[in-house]
């Protein structure tokens, strides 16, 4: 996506576009095969015995084909064709969660079913996707582009890495400190995260094409910092209302079936602050311009690993004291780092004139009304009161600007407005 949005100039693009491509091809098929090639010995090391060998298989295939989507999925983003992307994601879902009731109900094949449904949902994702894409694909490959590529790309691995630690290794901490119970509930915990997850990653997915498309023109630093802004308004709004109502939400009751098990419902003090780990996670994306812009990724597996190393270190020193309600806290001292980091280094490289007053008086009101309704949980009619003030509390003190509010009331019908 980069290099693609580099240059206008439509050779170019197929170039990068077809060197991408087989370079995805070749890496994922060699990849797979040495995964498919060790899969006893896999099999042996994650799950303790041989007998398993053949969901190592399954998983060299799954991967084979979610990895060769990438490049067509990034080419939809660029290209702004948000309905087909969500169309050929909302297939996916559809057809995964079709063949395993298929197989696993009444098939009774239980895990394998699973990984059978998405060997093959993985396999059907990838045909539409290169039928969209297959008519901008030469047999065309260049060494430099390729080059260019892989150095761009490489430091990417280990700032994946360090990310996988950020969301996996405060388990086996809890597990080794705490017990194998508490575990459970703080993956319970972080299951609700999803819904803040959801909206970071919605963010990613429009932001990234969007700010390679800006460039590094002057317009594009005022553009970013409202960027910024407007995203801490909207992910904090949203933390104060799911943070006023977290407590039905983990009781929401279907007939028999519970959103969250009973024995699971601990978690609750858990997830207004993993929530907030997640608007920090979004807020280091908004920062991201300046490091793809000089294409200086390699800072990503540094910043990445520091806010790794911070994650585990904060485990250590807080779950003795706070107990699994501590690795929450770790977690959103790691993703504060991470953002407070990239910061720092994009800063240097594309420098942004962020309207942090304005960003500090959005955190400051959201802490101020968000903690007190959930300590406090008062009846359900105040709270909502309180969510209904918060951004009134945002006018009285200052925070809308008067060419925003310009802005907005050209947007509402004049019938309205009268």
């Amino acid at each position: 996506m980069r290099f693609y949005s580099e240059d206008s100039d439509r050779s170019w693009k197929t170039n990068i576009l077809s060197t991408a491509i087989w370079m995805s091809l070749l890496t994922s098929f060699i990849l797979s095969c040495i995964i498919y090639s060790f899969s006893s010995a896999l099999g042996k090391t994650l799950l303790s015995s041989t007998n398993y060998s053949f969901l190592i298989r399954y998983t060299a295939f799954i991967l084979f084909f979610d990895c060769i989507c990438h490049v067509p999925f990034a080419l939809l983003r660029l290209e702004e064709k948000p309905f087909q992307f969500m169309g050929i994601r909302f297939i996916n879902v559809l057809i995964t969660f079709g063949l395993n009731i298929y197989f696993v109900a009444f098939l009774k094949m239980g895990v394998e079913g699973i990984f059978k449904s998405n060997m093959i949902t993985s396999a059907v994702t990838a045909t539409i996707l290169f039928a969209f894409t297959i008519s901008k694909i030469k047999f065309k490959f260049s060494g430099s582009a390729a080059r260019n590529l892989a150095l761009f790309g490489l430091p990417f691995i280990p700032a994946g890495l360090a990310t996988v630690t950020m969301e996996m290794l405060n388990r086996y901490i809890i597990e080794h400190l705490i017990g194998l119970e508490a575990v459970g509930i703080f993956s319970a915990g972080f299951k609700l995260g999803i819904f803040m997850l959801l909206v970071c990653t919605a963010f990613y997915y429009a932001w990234q094409p969007f700010f390679l498309k800006a460039g590094k023109r002057e317009s594009s630093r005022l553009l970013f910092s409202r960027v910024l802004t407007y995203f801490v308004l909207v992910t904090l709004s949203f933390w104060v209302l799911l943070t006023a109502f977290i407590h039905e939400i983990i009781n929401l009751k279907f007939g028999s079936f519970h959103l969250i098990g009973t024995e699971f419902q601990a978690c609750e003090p858990l997830v207004p602050v993993i929530l907030l780990g997640y608007v920090f996670y979004g807020i280091n994306q908004v920062f991201l311009p300046g490091i793809y812009f000089e294409k200086k990724t390699q800072y990503l597996a540094y910043i990445t690993i520091i806010a790794a190393i911070a994650n585990v270190a904060a485990n250590f020193i807080l779950i003795p004291f706070l107990g699994i309600l501590g690795s929450a806290f770790s977690s959103l001292f790691g993703y504060i780092v991470l953002a407070s980091s990239t910061l720092i280094v994009s800063q240097r490289l594309f420098k942004v004139p962020y309207e942090f007053r304005r960003v500090i008086l959005i955190f400051v009101l959201a802490m101020a009304i968000g903690v007190p309704s959930y300590v406090l949980q008062p009846h359900i009619i105040i709270r909502i009161l309180i969510v209904i003030a918060f951004p009134v509390l945002l006018k009285i003190f200052g925070f809308f600007k008067k060419d925003e509010i310009k802005a907005l009331k050209v947007l509402i019908p004049h019938k309205n407005r009268r």
